[in-house]
């Protein structure tokens, strides 16, 4: 095939047609990849073939053209590797492993593919994606029980899928269960009323049936929605250019799967044959080979013991909680006084949730040797889930006691902490976990969880863009900063930080406490939900921590410190817990639960105000928070949360009107007084807001937010040099404070250095890459000063990100207008427009295209 290599402009244009195009038309996909892949553009035609198959599994023709994109372009050789380095050094990296699954699968190496899914679904066991994958693997290797199963499982996790129910309508059909699929076909038609597929399969299945005239109907409404069903398409082709070129690719591939079928590891030198070959596979993660050979040694007679070990790890890394505990009893009866085994054995029934003989386990070590770090922390971790946080606190203490340095046991006692409520101790602990080199994503991610308890957002954000630099794909954390960006005014930051989040994850994962093994080759990841039971210390099946003996002088040292808190629960403590987490929709439920139960309602209404805002519904949280003051005119939370959202709905009018009351009934609230003097900046009143201010600063001389509002106040009076000083002291506080660095770029473009201007914008998108205002800002410095062609990228990838956002519509019309590209530009206008139809920029800047004569 002759490839045409195209300019940049060529490029841009080949991008815009693919945002054009009908997303869910599969051939027009795949007809896009031929385009790109002619252009020379690979890694997009990759995108668009893998973006066609997706959408329709059967397309033979896109999966020739991927197969081919991918092995003719070397595409494959440098994104396999990739992917799979980023799992080496992060077996959890839920995007690579789901991308490198997605590859396999695409290409048909369905064995490969199904490793990979398998290993995301034990990482990530509520990834209804990954579980429906797998059936998608097994249905097209022939396994229809196995694709059932799979199929079945992810519809109990998520009943309401329409694909899912297609899914398992399929795969009943294709098993001669008529009946069955179509019921199945009707959920999903019920959920989705424009599913083709649905509608398309259903008809067959009614046809089966003898309900033709249902049949006819269901193919009619099929073809209505999916015109392509019933004509031939004329799809394009890659291998027309060359009829040999696909045999090629197939052959190359049969190569490298027959060779990697014939590559068995070398044995483990200086020990037996197959319990040598047994660990060599175990390394390289063939677990089902491993198996196989340790069974060998057995039946050979090699070292009974050590076999029997080694396959009893590899049962736990496998997490067959029940194939380990059979053979870790055949070991323990041979060596009773053995503390890793029972450890090892209570940490296989903890897996399968049995807490209570986990902790007999556990127990059972400790009567041993009572100073195992592993099996103390296990322990913890099991009268945390029993609701006994003093025991799991000195269980844990003493786990470090016996090895300071387990990173694992100070995570775990700081998590502890956190839940009890006991703030500084937890960070304490989190901090000293990260004094050790491995976990330090999860370290930081809990220090910034305290800090917001403590309300020091400022703080948080610094240790949540730790965690997230220490691992960028670290889900949690970014759920966190968005949380924390919210708190602080940046309501677009904390969008683009939970978009991301979503991306990484669905759903908020908090978290988890982390049991610990010894075994000889790896340390897994064994992970519990922090959520602990709802038994109490009375009760009769809950592990008790009095069951073993330690040292008492140990243990009054170690406990001296702690104190009991015997304070009842507040009724909204959950909902708050939730909140805090990002996960929004349980505080909602559980605000109205506590209400429902005769909680106060003002409070429970600011919850439900909180987290609407979190989600963006400004409007709903309005109401929310103006309800919960109908209730409660005195409400602080009330009145603190509607100030917040009509400054942020642009009134700062009403707002002023609510902060004045709410700093005349808080008068000591320093962050009740920031939102007041902030009103008073909105409104005009710069010099009422300095006077608030001055009373803030000699309650919390260091806040770096503060002092960029009053740089704020200054440069309102008109005190440039003011402001600029005061900005400067608040980076100096915070040096990722972006606000402030765009402030100070504001003031240095006003004097017309350019340069200083544009190293400050660049430092808030350094500190938050997102920060569209920043973006915005950088893009008018760089066209503003004859450098238009550099803005426009800028504005490109702002609006890749939120192609609602009316102000970088309006800006970049005006990129376009100003390089003579005004029908481009009048498009942008009338899509701000249509977006925010009283936009004030929108409306000048279409005025003036129209005094230009576009559009007359």
């Amino acid at each position: 095939m002759v490839l045409t290599l195209c300019t940049p402009r060529d490029r841009e244009i080949l991008r815009s047609f693919a945002r054009r195009i009908d997303p869910s038309d599969a051939g027009a996909h795949n007809n896009l990849g031929v385009v790109f892949f002619t252009k020379g553009m690979h890694e997009e035609s990759v995108a668009a073939f893998m973006r066609a198959y997706e959408l329709d599994p059967k397309m033979q023709v896109a999966q020739r053209n991927l197969e081919i994109a991918y092995f003719n372009t070397g595409v494959y050789d440098r994104r396999v590797p990739e992917l799979k380095e980023r799992l080496r050094v992060d077996p959890t990296d839920r995007g690579a492993r789901w991308h490198l699954g997605r590859t396999y699968a695409a290409l048909g190496d369905t064995r490969d593919a199904m490793a990979e899914f398998l290993a995301l679904h034990e990482h990530h066991p509520t990834d209804v994606r990954a579980v429906v994958q797998l059936g998608l693997a097994a249905k097209s290797i022939g396994d229809l029980d196995a694709a059932q199963r799979w199929f079945e499982r992810a519809l109990a996790m998520k009943p309401d899928s329409a694909a899912i129910n297609f899914h398992v309508g399929e795969v009943l059909y294709n098993r001669g269960l008529n009946d069955e699929a179509l019921v199945a076909l009707r959920n999903a038609v019920a959920l989705e009323a424009d599913h083709s597929d649905a509608h398309y399969l259903l008809a067959f299945v009614l046809g089966d049936l003898g309900r033709h005239d249902e049949a006819r109907a269901a193919t009619k409404r099929a073809m209505q929605l999916n015109p392509s069903l019933g004509r031939a398409e004329a799809n394009l082709e890659l291998v027309r250019y060359d009829p040999a070129q696909y045999e090629a690719v197939l052959q190359r591939r049969r190569e490298r799967q027959e060779k990697a079928l014939r590559e068995t590891p070398a044995p483990e030198a200086g020990m037996p044959a197959h319990l040598g070959l047994g660990l060599a596979f175990r390394k390289r993660g063939y677990f089902a080979e491993a198996v196989r050979e340790y069974r060998l040694a057995l039946e050979d007679g090699e070292d009974r013991t050590r076999v029997l070990q080694a396959l009893a790890e590899l049962y736990l890394l496998k997490r067959d909680a029940r194939a380990a505990v059979e053979v870790y009893d055949r070991l323990l009866a041979d060596n009773p006084g053995s503390p890793k085994l029972w450890c090892e054995r209570g940490v296989a029934l903890h897996l399968e949730g049995d807490a209570t003989g986990a902790a007999d386990s556990y127990q059972r070590a400790l009567a041993t040797d009572g100073r195992h770090a592993a099996s103390l922390n296990n322990l913890g971790v099991a009268l945390q889930r029993a609701g006994d946080g003093d025991g799991a606190t000195r269980a844990l203490r003493l786990a470090i006691g016996s090895r300071p340095r387990f990173v694992k046991a100070w995570l775990n006692l700081a998590l502890v902490l956190l839940k009890e409520r006991k703030l500084q101790q937890s960070l304490d602990a989190y901090q000293a976990a990260l004094a050790g080199d491995v976990e330090r994503h999860v370290a930081w991610n809990g220090v910034g969880r305290v800090l917001v308890e403590m309300r020091k957002f400022d703080e948080a954000r610094a240790a949540f863009e730790r965690a997230i630099g220490d691992r960028p794909a670290y889900a949690e954390a970014h759920y966190n900063l968005s949380f924390t960006l919210s708190n602080l005014g940046d309501f677009a930051g904390a969008l683009e930080a939970t978009k991301r989040a979503l991306e990484l994850e669905p759903q908020y994962v908090p978290q988890r406490f982390q049991l610990a093994t010894e075994l000889e080759h790896e340390d897994p990841e064994l992970l519990v939900d922090a959520e602990a039971a709802r038994a109490t210390r009375e009760s009769a099946t809950a592990p008790s921590f009095g069951a073993f003996s330690a040292d008492a002088d140990v243990t009054d040292a170690l406990l001296a410190s702690l104190v009991r808190d015997a304070d009842d629960v507040a009724p909204y403590a959950e909902a708050q817990d939730q909140l805090a987490r990002g996960l929004l929709e349980g505080a909602i439920a559980l605000a109205e639960r506590a209400m429902s139960a005769g909680g106060d309602r003002a409070s429970g209404l600011s919850v439900i105000g909180a987290a609407l805002a979190r989600r963006g519904e400004l409007e709903r949280a309005l109401g929310a928070f103006c309800a919960a003051r109908d209730v409660d005119a005195t409400s602080v939370a009330a009145m603190t949360g509607e100030a917040r959202v009509l400054l942020a709905l642009a009134r700062p009018g009403d707002a002023w009107r609510v902060a004045e009351t709410l700093a005349t009934a808080a008068p000591n609230d320093a962050d009740a007084l920031v939102i007041c003097a902030e009103a008073r900046v909105r409104t005009g009143d710069a010099a009422g807001a300095m006077q608030m201010l001055d009373r803030v600063r000699a309650m919390a001389p260091a806040r770096p937010d503060v002092l960029k509002l009053c740089g704020d106040a200054a440069r309102a009076q008109g005190e440039r040099g003011v402001a600029e000083h005061l900005y400067r002291d608040a980076i100096a506080l915070d040096a990722g404070y972006a606000a402030a660095h765009v402030e100070l770029a504001k003031l240095a473009a006003e004097r017309g250095a350019t340069g200083e201007a544009e190293s400050s914008l660049l430092a808030a998108l350094d500190a938050v890459p997102t920060y569209a205002d920043a973006t915005l800002a950088l893009a008018r410095v760089r066209r503003e000063s004859g450098r238009t062609r550099e803005a426009l990228p800028l504005l490109v990838e702002l609006l890749e990100r939120d192609a609602a956002n009316p102000d970088a519509l309006v800006a970049l019309a005006e990129t376009l207008a100003t390089l003579d590209q005004p029908v481009d530009a009048e498009m942008a206008l009338e899509r701000a427009l249509e977006l925010r139809p009283e936009h004030a920029g929108a409306l000048r800047a279409r005025a003036g295209l129209f005094h230009a004569g576009v559009g007359a």
